[in-house]
């Protein structure tokens, strides 16, 4: 008989890393797993997740997932995704036919400028539920509106930094709000989406300013 000489704690742990691959997955580690083997990095699935990034390279490690190197993600079919995406595919529909997650998908397209990403659409969400405040919606009915849940929407204004009172004041008679963030964010200078809106350059600017969107020039 060949001797063992891996040591006790080697041997433990392999034990361990035995007993656990036949424990099942929870749904949450699984999503983990899933959203790893397509490409993303230990990095976009906490932040995807709002999970911290150790727990992603623990849950990862525990089931024997080998991580990638920097070159690995040069793999993925960026440019299929693209392509596809430019055709007029949804990102449920590219994912599906390239054999990758949504998520995946979302993070390229986000990644090459032809998506907005995670920060810009909650500025758009924070837009669109400062409008429908000012026509009289309440939470419930705003937060069903965008798709999330209550808790969900109260922690997006807590943590947005936007004034929310005073972007109200200031666009009552406006009806163009969210199309005004989404210009900003896809470019145009504020003088442009003053022209496009018909509407004073200063306020666009005191609007874009509560945004984070523009600097302090009134």
């Amino acid at each position: 008989m060949v001797p063992d000489n891996r040591g006790d704690d080697t041997v433990l742990e392999e034990e361990f890393q035995d007993v656990l691959s036949t424990v099942p997955l929870t749904e949450r580690d699984a999503l983990i797993i899933a959203m790893y083997e397509d490409g993303l990095s230990t990095y976009e699935i906490s932040e995807e997740l709002e999970l911290n990034r150790h727990t992603i390279s623990k849950v990862l490690k525990e089931n024997r997932i080998e991580t990638r190197t920097i070159a690995d993600y040069h793999k993925l079919k960026h440019s299929d995704i693209e392509e596809l995406f430019n055709k007029g595919k949804t990102k449920h529909e590219i994912a599906k036919e390239l054999g990758l997650t949504y998520y995946t998908v979302r993070k390229v397209l986000e990644d090459r400028g032809l998506i907005l990403n995670k920060k810009d659409r909650e500025t758009v969400a924070i837009s669109r539920y400062i409008q429908m405040k000012n026509k009289g919606y309440d939470n419930e009915y705003i937060a069903i509106f965008l798709d999330i849940s209550e808790k969900q929407l109260n922690k997006l204004i807590r943590n947005s930094g936007v004034n929310v009172s005073s972007v109200r004041n200031r666009t009552k008679n406006i009806e163009v709000l969210p199309e005004i963030i989404l210009q900003k964010l896809r470019g145009l200078t504020n003088r442009q989406i003053a022209l496009k809106y018909r509407i004073d350059l200063v306020l666009v600017r005191e609007i874009l300013y509560e945004f984070g969107l523009s600097q302090k020039q009134f």
